[in-house]
């Protein structure tokens, strides 16, 4: 994560390794790259089907179909500042938190639906556009350096971003992780190319599970590992990957591991 945002900050020393942000981007001066749910809604927005968005698409899903969601879980840079929020926080659920749990997880796709309509009625990607937390993290950001080095920049844009940003983390320190597991309809998209991509969360055939349900303990996204050990992989669409479960499995890695497909 931090390796990708240097590389989007050298452009600010005119080193064009990678020029916009998460949600669209050119990398190495000529391939353009754009966020599947950007796409989906630039294109609900404008009607209008071009060549050049439709080849930065692919590009990108290119790679889910390989990475599958571990873009959520290795990338995204909300995943580390809630990762800062939860470790502040006092330990033990409180009742926002059981409220959260009772949300279902398809809640996602119904507001993708949502927002991909409001995009249409309005004739603009109204997600991407104002309220995605990768483009407001990197309008930050990019907002903040460009104040730093005395460069012109929309200050209004700036705080309205770190607001969006500063709201999330309010709503993760009392709704922890839900709006990964259920409600980013960001990664509610990528979490469907889990169910094809190379990358897939296996277990080791014949390793004995001592049940100390550890995994599902570790498990922030809610996935119910513990229960598929008996079978060869897990395809669940809010896996992101991290490698938590592995961790904290008391075969220490032994049970649990990353696989490619065969």
């Amino acid at each position: 994560m931090f390796g990708i945002l240097v590389l989007f900050l050298l452009q600010f020393v005119n080193v064009k390794v990678l020029v916009g942000g998460l949600t669209g981007s050119a990398a190495l001066w000529s391939l353009n790259l754009i966020d599947v749910f950007a796409y989906l809604e630039s294109f609900s927005a404008s009607r209008v089907f071009t060549k050049e968005a439709f080849f930065a698409v692919v590009a990108v899903s290119a790679l889910y179909l390989i990475f599958g969601r571990a873009f959520c879980g290795w990338v995204c840079p909300m995943d580390f500042l809630y990762e800062m929020v939860d470790k502040a926080k006092k330990r033990g659920a409180s009742a926002f938190e059981k409220v959260s749990a009772k949300i279902p997880p398809g809640t996602g796709y119904v507001i993708a639906a949502f927002l991909l309509f409001v995009s249409w009625l309005l004739g603009v990607p109204f997600f991407s556009n104002y309220v995605s937390h990768l483009t407001n993290f990197f309008r930050a950001v990019t907002g903040v350096v460009s104040l730093g080095l005395g460069l012109p920049v929309d200050r209004d844009v700036v705080i309205y971003s770190v607001s969006v940003i500063l709201f999330l983390l309010l709503f993760e320190f009392f709704f922890p992780r839900l709006w990964c597991r259920a409600l980013c309809p960001v990664g509610k998209v990528y979490g469907l190319f889990n169910k094809v991509s190379l990358l897939r969360l296996g277990f080791v055939e014949g390793r004995q599970c001592g049940e100390c349900m550890l995994c599902d303990q570790t498990c922030y996204m809610k996935v119910k590992i513990a229960m598929h050990v008996d079978k060869s992989s897990l395809r669940d669409t809010n896996c992101i990957y991290c490698g938590r479960c592995a961790e904290g499995c008391e075969t220490k890695g032994r049970l649990i591991k990353f696989k490619l497909w065969r």
